[in-house]
This record gives C-alpha cells, structure tokens and sequence, in this order.
C-alpha cells in the first residue's frame, strides 16, 4: 500500500492543475453544506440558551416576537411603552424579580458609522444575566455606564473615558440632548447580545429622553449673555440659553431632578423571574386579560417558534445543497471517467508489466483517498472560520 501512495502521489504531483481541481471542487461540495449546519446549529444554541434564561418578559400588547427580540437582543423599541409601576408591581407581590429595561437610545456612531444600544437597567440586570466588570466597576452613579467587551474593543474606549448619547431626532432642537456618560469599567466576555452593549442605569436613560434633568445656577456672576435681566436688587432672571447640562459631574449632580409622577416614568420591557413555577403561572395569569395594555410572554415559547421558522429554512438549504452535490459528484465522476480513458494506454503498460486488476484498483483508491482528505481538510477549516461570520449575518438577517 505504501509503494501505492507513493505512486499516486507523483501522479497527481506531475498533474497538479487537474489534481487541485478535483481536491478544490470536492472541497467546496463538502463546505457549503458543512457550513450552514454549523452555523444553524451555532444560532440555534445561543438563541435558545439565552430565551429559556429569561423566563418571563412583560411589554406593550403587540408582537410577542418583536417585544423578545427587542428584550433579549436590544432591537427597535416598541411603540407603547411599560409604566414604571408594573416593576413595584411585580416586586411587591413577591412573586418575582423584576427587572427594568429601557431601550430607546443609542449612541452616537463613531467614525466607522458603529453605536451601541444603550440599556438602562438596574443593578439586577447584572446579577441576572451573570455580568461582571473585567476591567473598572458597574454603574453607580448618576451618568455612569459600562460597556460590552465587544464593542469595548471595536469602538478602543476603556474606563476613563467619556461617551455620548445620540438623540433621537437631531433635527427638533427642543427635544432631547445628547448625554456625555462617564465610562466606568468594561465587562467580561458573555457571548451574547450584552456584550454589543452599553448599559447605564434607568435614571440616565430618564436623564437622556428629558424627564430629569438639571440647570446651571444663575447669580450675578454669571455670564451676562445667559441672562435677561439683573437689577440692582439682587433680583436675576436666566434666558432660553440656560440648557440643561449635557454631562453629569460631581459639581451638578444634586441639582439633577426628575419631573412628573415616578409611577409613569416610561420602559420598554421588564424581566420577571419568578422563584417557582407556581408563581410563574400566577404571573401569567395577571396579565391574560385581552383587554389590558400589557401583556406577559415566555421567550422560550417564542423562541421555539422562531426557530421552527429557522428549521425550514435549513431543509430547504439542505436541498439545495444536496442537489448542488450530486451536480458536482457528477461532473468528478464525469472528470475521472476521461481520465481513465486518457490514461488507458497508462493503465495497460502497468498490467503488461505484471500489475494485477486490483494493484491497479488499488492505485486509483489512493489517488481518490489521497485527494479526499486535503479537501476534507480544507472544508473543515474553511467551515470553523465562516461558521461564526454566518451566524452573525443570520442574526442580522432574522433579526
């Protein structure tokens, strides 16, 4: 056998053009095929896992589709949103954890066009999802915010730096203001959506769409064009140019306040971890009424749906692929056929040297063993590289 290999090896070596061909040909019949099963799978686990880790989610009556996606991986915000006393709510009934989640601002893009969805929640979040800093500390205060590690190393800031928001309109001067945040630490690695990521507390993304805000102090000292009167009587009266502040310091935090009745202040979603299934069912239960605003789903129900839809897909790639590789094993078989017949007066020479039919059956074996395993090599290796770039693109394309 080894006398053989050694003998096919020269062969395709002195017709290396046909030989790479062939190698090249059954390589990239074993990829596409390879590669979209191992970047469904991929999507499927992550999805999955991060839908049955998330029990339950409450959000404006609508798509439950749309309101998993948008809390799981951040998408578009729905169009109604969650009063902030559905989280009172669920806490002090003691059947569960709720956890806040506004998503209704990103950042401003940096000089590749890349932002970030900005997550407020609250200190939960972390607990929940199992979120730690890899480098500084999470949000405390008022302004602060912590990155993903991915976009943490896309974007090259680190703890330290500053970071603002983007408004939603630029073009309504009235509306809100970009927020300059001060960054404080950046998170481990978690695979997932958080690491896209920006997360500050509710109270800033609050800060950010105009309900709290802060002034400047006005006195005598300050800058006459910021005001539109100043009598000798101590009296001052401040101008339209006093704006609320765009960055949160240490000098103005306490004049930061929030205007209107807490119990409004708007969400996007809220997570609920309840303790048992028992509390899981009465949670569901509270929010089963057709007629309310809200409504409670499971995303390990959703997401099971999504990916029903996923799986045909797959079938139907499948197919393809499968059809694709019978048109190809056609042409190889097509391709050898000629080579043979090329190769008759070869084939004669080596039998009326005294090779046997199966010496010479052995031959060919091990030309095709020895264009096989390179291309099976060589698929392998393309489909571990493409399999995570597919995953992402079907995530975008899905998503």
């Amino acid at each position: 056998m080894k006398q053989a290999f050694h003998l096919a090896s020269r062969y395709l070596i002195w017709n290396r053009g046909q030989s790479l061909t062939v190698m090249f040909s059954l390589a990239v019949m074993i990829w596409i095929p390879l590669t979209v099963r191992m970047a469904l799978h991929q999507f499927e686990r992550e999805i999955a896992a991060r839908g049955k880790a998330t029990p339950l989610v409450i959000g404006a009556r609508g798509s439950r589709t749309d309101l998993v996606l948008h809390t799981l991986y951040f998408e578009a915000p729905p169009a109604e949103t969650v009063p902030w006393s559905e989280v009172d709510r669920i806490n002090q009934s003691g059947l569960g954890t709720a956890i806040p989640l506004h998503l209704r601002f990103r950042t401003q893009p940096d000089q590749a066009g890349r932002s970030a969805p900005l997550a407020g929640t609250s200190p939960e979040y972390f607990e929940f999802r199992g979120l730690s800093p890899r480098q500084g500390t999470l949000p405390v205060l008022l302004g602060d915010c912590v990155l993903g590690s991915r976009f943490a190393e896309s974007s090259g800031l680190q703890p330290g730096d500053t970071l603002l928001s983007a408004p939603r309109n630029t073009l309504d001067l009235a509306g809100d203001y970009p927020l300059r945040m001060n960054i404080t630490g950046v998170l481990q690695e978690s695979g997932s959506a958080d690491d896209d990521a920006v997360f500050i507390d509710v109270r800033t993304a609050w800060v950010i769409e105009g309900i709290g805000h802060g002034h400047q102090e006005v006195n005598r000292e300050t800058d006459p064009s910021l005001l539109l009167n100043n009598t000798d009587d101590q009296s001052v009266t401040a101008s339209a140019a006093i704006l609320p502040w765009l960055e949160i310091t240490d000098e103005n935090r306490d004049s930061f306040h929030f205007h209107g009745d807490l119990d409004e202040f708007p969400l996007t979603s809220v997570i609920v971890s309840p303790r048992t299934e028992k509390q899981r069912v009465l949670i569901l239960g509270r929010y089963a009424d057709s007629g309310s605003r809200l409504h409670c789903v499971r995303p390990p129900q959703v997401i099971n749906e999504l990916l029903n839809v996923v799986f045909r897909m797959e079938q139907l790639i499948r197919f393809a692929s499968l059809a694709a590789g019978l048109v190809t094993a056609a042409l190889l078989g097509l391709v050898l056929r000629l080579s043979l017949k090329l190769r008759a007066a070869e084939l004669q020479t080596l039998f009326r040297l005294g090779c046997s039919q199966a010496t010479i059956l052995t031959l060919q074996t091990a030309e095709i063993i020895l264009l096989a395993v390179p291309a099976i090599a060589i698929a392998l290796t393309a489909a571990a590289m493409a399999a995570d770039l597919a995953g992402k693109q079907l995530r975008m394309l899905l998503f």
